[in-house]
C-alpha cells in the first residue's frame, strides 16, 4: 500500500487472490510520484506556498494557496524517464488486450487513501476515457497536481496527515464502457447492520453516485439467503457517458428509462456475490465499486476497507441502536435518506455554489443541491448537512459519517426539495436518523430522555478491591465524561489518540528528522500532564 496506494494495492489484490472480474490495468507508484517531484525542486516550493497558509479555515487563502501549488506541478516537465515507463506500461495494456490505443481511466491512489480508519474519499481526481500515450502521461501528471485539491489539503490537514509523507500512485484501468454503474458496500451504511450488501446503481458511469450529481436505485440483499430485501428505484434522469474520441459528457435519459432500475434481480444477486467473496478474502467490511458494460457484463473497478462501520465495530458495537426516538409533533418541511445519523438543531443556510461557503457561520444547517468532496473545507463548521440529491454512498456522505456530522440526502427522491422547501435563517431540526427535517427546534427528538443519561452506576456502592479496577480509554476527550465510573483510573489508551490530539506529530516523522528521544518524552509529558 505504501507503494502504490490503497486503491492500486486492492485492485491487485483482487486480480491475484480472487475470481472476481477485474479490468486489466497498471499502476504507476509513489517512487514514481517522489522522484517527479525531486527532479523538479517541487517538495521545497509546495512547502514554502503550504508555510503561507494561516488559516485553513479561510476558503479563499485556502483556495489561493492550493491554486498556486496545482499550476506549478502542472507546468513542471514531466522527466523523461518516468514518462517512457509510463508510455511503455500503456503499450504493454494495449497489446494484453488486442486494442490500439485502448481507453483508460487514470484514478489516483494516494498512499494515504483508502485506510481502515480514514477514507479520504474523492479527495483526489480522476480522469474518465483516455486515450494515447501522450495523453495518459499528461493525466498522470494531473492526478499528481490534485494531490493538493483545495479538499483534499483540507482533509489531510483536518485528519493531520503531514503533507510530505503523502504521495500518489494513477491507477490505469481499462475503460468500462459503462452502461450502468455504482457502488457496493458489506454493511448498511446507515445503520451498520452486517448481515445486508447494499447496492446503489444509476445510468452511465458512476462519477454521478460518488460525486452526488443522482439519486440512485438502492438494493438490500440479505447475506444469509442471498434475496433482495429492499428495493428502492430513483427518477435517475441524467447520466455521464463516455464519448467515442475520448472524454465524457452529460445527457438525458429517457422518461421511462429513468423511471426503470439500472440492475436486473440478477445483476444485483451476482454482484451481492461478489461483495461477499471480497469481505471474505480481506476479512473486513469493504466499499467497492461496480461496473456493467454494453454487453451486460459486470465489472468490480475498485474495492478498499470500509472506514465508519469497521471503526465502531474495532470499539466494540458494529451496529447502530434500532430504537428509534418517537416524532416530533413539530411541522415535518423535508424527508430524505439518512446518510450519517444524529440530531441537530439550528439555523438553515441555503448555498448553491462552492465559492459561497466563506459566507457559511459556524453551527448552521447547510443546505445545497448535492453532497460533493468540494463542501469539506466546510463540513467542521456545520450543525448539519442536507441536500436535494445524492445517495447513501455518495463521497461527502461517507465523509459525514466518518466526521460524524447529522446528514440527510435525496431530498428530492421524497419529493421534498430542500433548496426550495428550507430557507435561510429558518430554525430547523434535522433528525438524520430517521431522514426528517422538522420546523424549529423539536425538544422530543433534540432532548434525550432523562433515563437514557443518567449515571446510575455512580449511584451504587461498590466495595474496595485489592487490585485496581482500571478503565480502558479510547479518546483522552472523554476522560471527564467517564469521571463519574466506579473506576481506579484509565489503565489503557489508545496510543493513536495521545499523538492526533495532543502531540500533533507523527512518531516516525520524528524518528526520521533525528529526534527519536521526542517520541519518549512528548508521551510521558502527556502521562504526566
Amino acid at each position: 500500500m505504501a507503494l502504490v496506494g490503497g486503491k492500486s494495492a486492492s485492485l491487485g489484490e483482487l486480480t491475484s487472490g480472487t475470481d472476481v472480474p477485474v479490468p486489466y490495468g497498471f499502476a504507476t507508484t509513489a517512487h514514481g510520484y517522489r522522484h517527479f517531484m525531486e527532479v523538479n525542486g517541487l517538495n521545497e516550493k509546495v512547502n514554502a506556498l503550504l508555510a503561507t497558509l494561516k488559516d485553513p479555515e479561510d476558503s479563499e487563502e485556502l483556495h489561493r494557496v492550493c491554486s498556486q501549488i496545482r499550476k506549478i506541478m502542472r507546468e513542471a516537465p514531466m522527466s523523461e524517464d518516468l514518462a517512457e515507463d509510463i508510455g511503455n506500461s500503456y503499450d504493454e495494456l494495449a497489446k494484453m488486450t488486442g486494442q490500439n490505443e485502448p481507453y483508460v481511466a487514470v484514478r489516483s491512489s494516494a498512499t494515504a487513501e483508502d485506510l481502515p480508519d480514514a477514507s479520504f474519499a474523492g479527495e483526489q481526481d480522476t480522469y474518465l476515457n483516455v486515450r494515447g500515450r501522450k495523453d495518459v502521461i499528461r493525466k498522470v501528471q494531473d492526478c499528481y497536481a490534485s494531490l493538493f485539491t483545495d479538499r483534499a489539503t483540507y482533509y489531510r490537514i483536518k485528519q493531520k496527515f503531514p503533507q510530505e509523507k503523502v504521495a500518489l500512485s494513477a491507477a490505469v484501468q481499462m475503460m468500462a464502457f459503462s452502461k450502468s454503474a455504482g457502488v457496493m458496500f458489506t454493511v448498511n451504511v446507515a445503520n451498520g447492520d452486517d448481515t445486508k450488501v447494499m447496492i446503489e446503481g444509476s445510468w452511465g458511469l458512476g462519477e454521478y453516485i460518488v460525486q452526488g450529481t443522482v439519486t440512485p436505485d438502492n438494493f438490500e440483499v440479505d447475506k444469509e439467503s442471498m434475496q433482495i430485501v429492499s428495493k428502492t428505484i430513483n427518477n435517475k434522469n441524467i447520466e455521464l457517458i463516455r464519448l467515442p474520441g475520448g472524454g465524457v459528457e452529460q445527457r438525458d435519459v429517457p422518461e421511462d428509462m429513468a423511471k426503470s432500475s439500472c440492475l436486473t434481480d440478477e445483476e444485483v444477486i451476482e454482484l451481492a456475490g461478489y461483495a461477499k467473496q471480497i469481505e471474505k478474502h480481506y476479512g473486513c467490511y469493504m466499499d467497492m465499486e461496480w461496473s456493467r458494460d454494453q454487453d451486460d457484463k459486470l465489472w468490480l473497478v475498485q474495492a478498499r476497507p470500509e472506514t465508519v462501520w469497521s471503526q465502531r465495530k474495532k470499539e466494540g458495537g458494529a451496529k447502530e441502536a434500532t430504537d428509534a426516538k418517537a416524532p416530533s409533533s413539530n411541522k415535518v418541511l423535508v424527508k430524505g435518506l439518512p446518510a450519517s445519523p444524529g440530531v441537530a438543531s439550528g439555523i438553515v443556510h441555503v448555498i448553491d455554489d462552492p465559492k459561497d461557503i466563506g459566507d457559511f457561520k459556524e453551527g448552521e444547517i447547510l443546505v445545497t443541491l448535492m453532497t460533493s468532496p468540494d463542501w469539506v473545507p466546510a463540513m467542521k463548521k456545520v450543525a448539519a448537512i442536507v441536500t436535494n440529491n445524492g445517495g447513501m454512498t455518495c463521497h461527502a456522505a461517507i465523509v459525514s459519517r466518518e466526521m460524524q456530522i447529522p446528514c440527510i440526502v435525496g431530498t428530492a427522491s421524497r419529493g421534498t426539495f430542500a433548496t426550495r422547501l428550507l430557507k435561510t435563517g429558518q430554525e430547523v431540526t434535522v433528525d438524520a436518523k430517521n431522514g426528517v427535517v422538522y420546523q424549529g427546534v423539536a425538544d422530543e427528538v433534540v432532548k434525550p430522555k432523562k433515563a437514557e443519561t443518567a449515571p446510575m452506576a455512580a449511584a451504587e456502592y461498590f466495595p474496595p478491591t485489592a487490585t485496581r479496577v482500571m478503565m480502558n480509554l479510547g479518546d483522552p476527550d472523554l476522560a471527564e465524561k467517564y469521571s463519574t465510573l466506579p473506576a481506579d483510573g484509565i489503565g489503557l489508551m489508545r496510543e493513536e489518540f495521545l499523538w492526533t490530539t495532543y502531540i500533533h506529530q507523527h512518531p516516525l516523522y520524528l524518528i526520521e528528522t533525528g529526534h527519536p528521544e521526542r517520541v519518549v518524552n512528548e508521551l510521558a509529558q502527556v502521562r504526566t500532564a
